[in-house]
């Protein structure tokens, strides 16, 4: 009898693709859930069109991408829009004011996460002619994206959530973008279920228990010290979800989807974090184990503070109910004294919501706020608002969800060292100051400014004693050393598999934690580097962006 492969059979497969390493990209629950239909709509089958064969396109340059320290960003986005966190890999956080409490997010408001650079335009132009090969089943085959869309389509609206999204909140400065509420949004998949798919190939093999997916992001030769378990991002799902009604995406907003969000084939896991909707997805296999990748084995792990990574630990599957407030008053926007609509969005994977209440008080007393809009199914957030009188003075706004399970929004964050998961309803808070009139509010305004400390612009005419010894460290005493992975031009050092450190603009304290503990597919050197020497390399890195 044929057996699902094995999660070693798996990796050896997709390391050898196209004579390249294909990785895709990313965004993350607790636990396997049956998963629902509901919100997805039927639509009839695509009409074929000539196949003109997949063409292999290398890596955007970086002048395609975006160039580091220039406004432009990918796909025509809008910088006022976002909190840039890298440029390469894209990192965008939408800003809480330009995150509006409606039923969809617009494709130009939503965030952006990705791991690695993205691929070459290329690929979302000839979008038709792209193939995913489908394995573990009983006849795999590789189909085109053309052919995919022959086999029928649907719709389902979803919430996309990063796993880290409120990590900022978490007291020990955990590694990794410091998202607030920004990245998340609420977006229309369109395309054709797996279980469509598989069924086309005469279904799973018998011994398969997960489906595991890879994108197709290719990287350069790898240097040493990195093995493709260390960066291949492929994430399993439990089979028994993937069937329910996960989607082979290729519209987002009834647009073809755009490069920055996985163009042009994603796999959507609606009520799941983002890291499971694998971004330009390559393949797709039935497989009897989780994949060994790194990102699955041990990274995205509800894990407790201090502890690595390990298969023991809870996967960052389904996304728990969760609320925010957006509005008034959000990124300083000027609230006056009198009527006001306190708007916001609630949602809970795979479960829809049921209530949501409102404090003004900052959690002494509650009222329950109204559901607004269609509900557009379990996956969807539920946009709310609640009429309310504010006086002058400072207001902490409030919102807590209870989904249709029971299941309320706590108080508390679920610690773990790495900032994932966070839904506590303190930590989401809105804090606003009203004031009497518009004039009172501007001056306001400017005092703030006033305060603020002038931008920092000091340029290191040399490095620091300590920088210098650090430099060391960056170029040969750590293994692998830092260049394999990172560029920085005073290293010498051009790779693409790491942020980008001379745009990266991140404080010693955090490089020294990144490097201490790790982060995404980085592992920590604590057990290879002593303190004096990851102290040493983290003012190096901040003292060398500076020049």
């Amino acid at each position: 009898m044929p057996r699902a492969p094995g999660r070693r059979d798996f990796l050896g497969s997709a390391s050898g693709l196209a004579s390249a390493l294909l990785l895709p990209s990313l965004g993350c629950g607790d636990g396997p859930r049956s998963g629902s239909q509901a919100g997805a709509r039927q639509r009839p089958k695509a009409r074929a069109r000539p196949s003109t064969g997949l063409r292999t396109a290398p890596s955007a340059s970086l002048a395609e991408q975006a160039a580091p320290g220039s406004e432009q960003l990918p796909d025509g986005l809008d910088p006022v829009n976002f909190t840039i966190y890298t440029r390469t890999p894209l990192t965008l956080e939408t800003l809480r004011s330009r995150l509006p409490s409606a039923a969809l997010t617009e494709t130009g408001r939503l965030f952006v996460r990705n791991n690695l650079p993205m691929p070459h335009p290329q690929i979302v132009a000839d979008a038709d002619a792209w193939r995913i090969e489908l394995a573990g089943v009983q006849g795999g085959r590789t189909f085109t994206l053309r052919e995919l869309k022959e086999l029928g389509q649907a719709s389902v609206v979803a919430v996309l959530q990063c796993s880290g999204n409120g990590r900022r909140f978490f007291p020990h400065r955990p590694s990794g973008s410091p998202w607030g509420v920004g990245a998340a949004g609420c977006v229309r998949w369109t395309g054709v279920p797996v279980s469509t798919v598989l069924d086309a190939v005469g279904g799973a093999l018998p011994t398969a228990r997960f489906l595991t997916a890879t994108g197709g992001d290719p990287l350069p030769k790898l240097p040493p010290g990195i093995t493709p378990e260390m960066l291949l991002v492929e994430r399993s799902i439990p089979l028994e979800k993937g069937l329910a009604d996960a989607l082979l995406a290729w519209e987002l907003n009834d647009e073809p989807i755009p490069l920055s969000h996985g163009g042009p084939l994603r796999l959507i896991v609606p009520g799941y974090y983002g890291v499971n909707n694998v971004k330009y997805v390559k393949t797709l296999a039935c497989t009897r184990d989780q994949s060994g990748a790194k990102i699955q084995e041990t990274s995205y792990r509800l894990r407790p503070l201090g502890e690595p990574g390990a298969t023991s630990q809870p996967s960052m599957w389904r996304m728990a109910v969760k609320s925010w407030i957006g509005e008034p008053g959000a990124d300083d926007a000027p609230v006056i004294a009198g009527p006001q609509t306190i708007r916001g969005v609630a949602f809970s994977g795979e479960r829809g919501v049921k209530e949501v209440e409102v404090s003004i008080d900052g959690g002494r007393s509650w009222l329950s706020a109204r559901l607004d809009a269609e509900d557009l199914g379990v996956n969807a957030w539920r946009p709310f608002s609640l009429d309310v009188e504010l006086g002058v003075g400072a207001h902490e706004l409030i919102s807590r969800a209870t989904d249709t399970q029971g299941e309320r929004q706590p108080e508390q964050r679920p610690e773990n060292e790495r900032g994932y998961g966070n839904n506590s309803w303190r930590d989401m808070a809105l804090r606003l100051e009203v004031f009497a009139n518009s004039a009172e509010a501007l001056a306001a305004r400017e005092r703030r400014l006033a305060a603020q400390p002038p931008p920092e612009r000091s340029v290191a005419a040399e490095l620091s004693p300590q920088a210098a010894r650090g430099r060391e460290v960056f170029l040969s005493k750590a293994d692998p050393t830092c260049g394999n992975c990172h560029t920085l031009a005073d290293a010498g050092a051009g790779m693409k598999i790491g942020p980008d450190l001379d745009h990266l603009g991140a404080p010693v304290a955090k490089v020294q934690n990144a490097v201490t503990n790790g982060v995404g597919v980085m592992q920590g050197y604590r057990d290879r580097l002593s303190p004096e020497q990851i102290e040493a390399v983290a003012h190096y890195v901040a003292e060398a962006a500076r020049k």
